[in-house]
């Protein structure tokens, strides 16, 4: 993907991220989770439409995944050739709520590995951009991740995997972890989208970030980011980030061999 691409998707995002906030900011708070189920089928197709008609006229022969929701497909890649991996409405709890911290997210995965990858925010008009091998950018901006050494002084970010049964040993996972987490850090925040956590991580707003689950695929976008401004990502077992991976920890390398002694699932 050459510079020409890379900014044809960039404008594209944020493209459609403002149309999202146009929808975002005449919304109300939903009253039910039937309301939040409705208006989502009523603006997610029509954004993912529009991503993909614009993507295919320019990349005729990139396919799509369409497992965002089918964790067994996520566990090896879906394609050999490039294919396109998109969270239209990311955080899509805070969309229908009328709360910020929501984002669009896009990446592009060629032969099992993720080449680049965009998440923009639209409340902020902030887009992160990674390329692979060539760095991390927040509006153009070179980004990199926080330096600190001590967990003391770290802002750090998790989340509760949402689903629908809930996921209750996930749940018991990150319980137990903030016991560990909270006593070692200054402070640690739950804020929406999973790709702006991470993000976040990408630019040194969070120290770190870690997330019990499997949703392989809300991790990619981001992940590129973290490990393209200099940090480190890995499983909460401290094994390499991949396909399979149950759980992710991504913060600063500095960071990233405390935070990982506290994550191991129990």
């Amino acid at each position: 993907m050459n510079q020409q691409d890379v900014q044809f998707c960039e404008e594209l995002v944020r493209s459609v991220g403002k149309e999202l906030l146009v929808e975002f900011e005449k919304g109300a708070p939903c009253h039910s989770k039937a309301a939040m189920s409705k208006r989502f089928e009523e603006v997610n197709p029509v954004v993912e439409a529009r991503l993909k008609r614009s993507l295919s006229e320019r990349f005729p022969t990139y396919e799509f995944s369409d497992a965002e929701f089918d964790l067994a497909a996520q566990e090896k890649p879906e394609f050999t050739s490039p294919y396109w991996v998109m969270d239209a409405i990311d955080g899509a709890v805070h969309f229908l709520q009328n709360m910020p911290m929501w984002a669009t997210s896009l990446c592009l995965i060629d032969g099992g590995r993720t080449v680049v990858s965009f998440v923009y925010d639209p409340c902020r008009d902030e887009l992160f951009t990674a390329i692979d091998g060539r760095g991390a950018f927040l509006n153009g901006q070179k980004i990199s991740t926080s330096s600190k050494s001590q967990l003391s002084e770290c802002i750090l970010g998790t989340l509760f995997a949402s689903s629908e049964p809930m996921n209750l040993l996930v749940g018991k996972y990150t319980a137990n972890s903030l016991t560990r987490v909270m006593p070692e850090a200054f402070a640690i925040r739950m804020q929406g989208a999973v790709s702006l956590h991470l993000a976040y991580v990408a630019c040194g707003r969070l120290d770190g970030y870690w997330e019990y689950g499997e949703g392989v695929y809300d991790w990619l976008a981001g992940a590129l980011l973290v490990q393209e401004a200099g940090g480190k990502i890995t499983d909460t077992q401290g094994n390499d980030f991949c396909w399979k991976s149950t759980g992710i920890v991504a913060a600063g390398s500095s960071i990233h061999p405390k935070l990982i002694q506290l994550t191991p699932a129990s």
